[in-house]
């Protein structure tokens, strides 16, 4: 494994990365928009906004890499998540976006370690 399919699979997380924040956004705002009370209201306001943050945070590291930002077009089955989710406990939600991020984060934590293993061979190319 070289250097280019270490910053393919970067790349590739940095896009899922991208959509799962932007997905985080549009439920913490469904979820607003739906909720009566003003505290909670205001509680899923501020996480829309900080998942907004971090999804300009990820699309800023993909276009200094020239690598196309996804475009919010969501599959059928993520349309029936977004659905299922939207009409769910609140727990439930943030428990979904949590997995989430622990599931970027592991595929982060794995191109560590490939790299890691792999940088001795790299740098004497």
């Amino acid at each position: 494994m070289d250097k280019d399919i270490l910053r393919s699979l970067l790349c590739f997380g940095f896009q899922c990365s991208y959509r799962h924040q932007r997905s985080a956004f549009r439920l913490y705002q469904a979820l607003a928009e739906r909720e009566v009370l003003a505290y909670r209201r205001e509680l899923l306001l501020i996480l829309a906004r900080n998942a907004e943050k971090s999804a300009a945070t990820y699309a800023i590291r993909l276009l200094h890499l020239n690598v196309t930002v996804p475009q919010d077009l969501d599959t059928w089955s993520e349309r029936l998540w977004y659905w299922l989710l939207v009409h769910s406990k609140l727990q439930w939600v943030i428990a979904w976006i949590e997995w989430q991020q622990h599931k970027d984060a592991r595929l982060y934590i794995r191109l560590f370690q490939m790299y890691s293993i792999l940088s001795p061979t790299l740098k004497h190319r």
